[in-house]
């Protein structure tokens, strides 16, 4: 008991030390006042973070900047960009579009959702403040943020310059206009219909919105900055999403914003654009995030060696252990059916909004077509496994305790309440450094963040279709139909069960993800689901496997060590599904 104990306050410990370093880098070792504001906008709010240099003169009006996030994301992914303008002396407003963050839903406000999303909202926020010089803001924003930066900037004409990041190309009414590309672009949209990016170079609305004939050339700067004729395509080479953190993406946008606003340095010399900080930030996030999940191992053990706890955990009962060949048999079969239903599934269910326009308490898009690929994946399983238990499991004497799911009204009872401290703790853990230091415990995309009301009621609508895939796909099947060989320790067994369970459960997906990628990437095609006349199938879906795949294999080491733990598959799916769930509620898009 005494280890466990030490472990845990070990992990807090880690926690507390990478979310104070997280705000130490973010505000750039207290030069920066970094701080949560709320607008108040239409009835309704939105939320923004505002990066502020600290040792500015009274008298000096700085630049300022409004950076606005894609889709699936929030202000926070704007950090690498806000973090290194500010350093230069540029005030900076993230600002969470609506229906993304900590901003609110399309539903709360009582105007029809403007072109900009609120981003508007926030050009106006920035012109407000004593510390800004009204006539040097400017606009930048990723995806869908981009679209709306160019949609603040044209509603704007005293702005100073635009970045469209992976967005659309703009006009030339625009001042100062730089675009991002990803060379790997996955939305074929921002690619103005062309299988790859390298064709726009010649590109009629490109040409256009830069006042050019002939080709735009990459890398290259048009125009003089001093009457807002200034353009230039910044070609990236990483994918559609990897631009927020790119540092040849960030030092583009410093380079062009220092050189469109002008701000005088606040420090005692100027920055070069590739002085950058910003990973420090998002290295320690996910140590926090990490350190937050793993805490849960020493606790549950805490927890298990108590009266009110005990009868959650059994040995595992034993049960027979698939040979060599059955277990591939069961991968390979299990991978074909996730990598063939996960295309089309997240799709019907998430961007084409099926489930959404009839039921439409299910608000989040994205959620969405996950739950879609959970529940169905549920239902095969629950067919196979009826297969299963006639042929295989009556030649072997399968039974519920080898499957994982005998248990008693008070076991069950107890392993519930069990479930309910553990992910209240994480969210707490994580909430009281959210609450002081103003930061989420996130890497790339959002993770961890605290719930609004809103949000916290779709986490209820949501968890249950998640508690049944975890308990049959990431339970039965992977403890019972596909149970492995006890090694020679526990933690060889953990760590060898672990690798060959996530091996069991993404192969599948990492395939999907291959397809798309590994043409675009190595043989000059397009993106893989284009290239194979299947493109309803790309841009979106594939993506966010860049997300779930590194995501799944930590849920499979809980998985794992929870059954290992308890002898049943009950918390560990529990767990797991309000983890999974927490994540895609907190975080996600809502609908309208």
């Amino acid at each position: 008991m005494r280890r466990h104990v030490f472990a845990l306050i070990g992990l807090i410990l880690v926690v507390a030390i990478a979310a104070s370093s997280a705000r130490l880098v973010e505000t750039d070792f207290g030069r920066l006042d970094v701080r949560v504001v709320r607008l108040p906008w239409r009835g309704g709010t939105l939320a923004g973070k505002l990066y502020q240099p600290v040792d500015r003169p009274a008298e000096r009006r700085l630049p300022a900047v409004l950076a606005l996030h894609g889709y699936q994301n929030d202000k926070e992914t704007q950090n690498a960009f806000a973090l290194e303008l500010a350093r230069r002396g540029i005030v900076v407003l993230a600002l969470d579009l609506v229906g993304h963050g900590g901003s609110d839903s399309p539903r709360a406000f009582a105007a029809p959702l403007d072109p900009t999303r609120g981003g508007n909202a926030g050009y106006q926020y920035l012109k407000t403040l004593g510390a800004v010089r009204a006539e040097r803001i400017g606009v930048m924003g990723h995806s869908l943020g981009a679209m709306s930066a160019v949609a603040v900037a044209t509603l704007n004409p005293d702005h100073r310059a635009v970045n469209s990041q992976c967005g659309p190309d703009g006009s030339p009414a625009l001042h100062n206009l730089l675009l991002t590309q990803a060379r790997y672009e996955e939305f074929r949209g921002f690619r103005e219909g062309q299988g790859r990016v390298e064709p726009l170079v010649t590109s009629a609305r490109r040409l256009k919105a830069f006042g050019l004939t002939g080709r735009v050339e990459w890398n290259t700067t048009y125009g003089r900055v001093e009457d807002g004729s200034a353009r230039r395509v910044a070609l990236i080479d990483t994918v559609h999403p990897g631009v927020t953190h790119h540092p040849a993406a960030v030092a583009e946008t410093v380079a062009w914003m220092d050189s469109a606003l002008e701000p005088v340095p606040i420090g005692p010399s100027a920055l070069s654009p590739d002085d950058q900080r910003y990973m420090w930030k998002e290295w320690a996030m996910l140590l926090a995030a990490l350190a937050t999940l793993f805490s849960l191992v020493p606790l549950a053990n805490i927890c298990l060696a108590t009266p009110l706890f005990r009868n959650a955990a059994h040995p595992p009962t034993a049960g027979p252990v698939a040979t060599r060949g059955a277990w591939w048999r069961l991968a390979l079969v299990n991978s074909l059916i996730a990598g063939v239903t996960y295309p089309p599934l997240t799709r019907l269910g998430g961007l084409s909004d099926q489930i959404a326009a009839r039921l439409p308490w299910f608000r989040l898009p994205v959620g969405n077509g996950v739950m879609a690929w959970f529940v169905a994946n549920a239902l095969i399983e629950v067919v196979l496994l009826a297969w299963w238990l006639r042929t295989t499991g009556r030649r072997t004497g399968a039974t519920l305790g080898g499957l994982g799911l005998a248990t008693s009204a008070r076991a069950l009872g107890a392993t519930v309440l069990l479930a309910a401290v553990l992910f209240g703790w994480m969210y707490a853990l994580e909430g009281v450094f959210e609450r002081l230091l103003g930061i989420e415990f996130r890497f790339w995309w959002p993770i961890m963040r605290q719930f609004s009301a809103e949000r916290f009621g779709l986490f209820w609508i949501y968890l249950p279709a998640a508690v049944v895939f975890f308990a049959l796909n990431g339970g039965v099947l992977l403890f019972g139909q596909a149970r492995q060989k006890e090694q020679a320790t526990p933690a060889r067994t953990q760590i060898v069960w672990w690798v060959k369970n996530s091996v069991f459960a993404l192969l599948g997906l990492a395939l999907v993800w291959a397809i798309q990628y590994v043409p675009y990437r190595f043989f000059g095609t397009p993106p893989g689901f284009e290239a194979i006349g299947l493109p309803q199938f790309g841009e979106l879906w594939p993506l966010m496997l860049f997300d779930y795949i590194p995501l799944f294999a930590i849920l499979m080491f809980m998985l794992t060590w929870f059954y290992r733990r308890t002898g049943r598959v009950y918390l560990g799916a529990l767990v797991v599904a309000a983890i999974a769930t927490w994540f895609t509620a907190a975080g996600s898009v809502l609908a309208r």
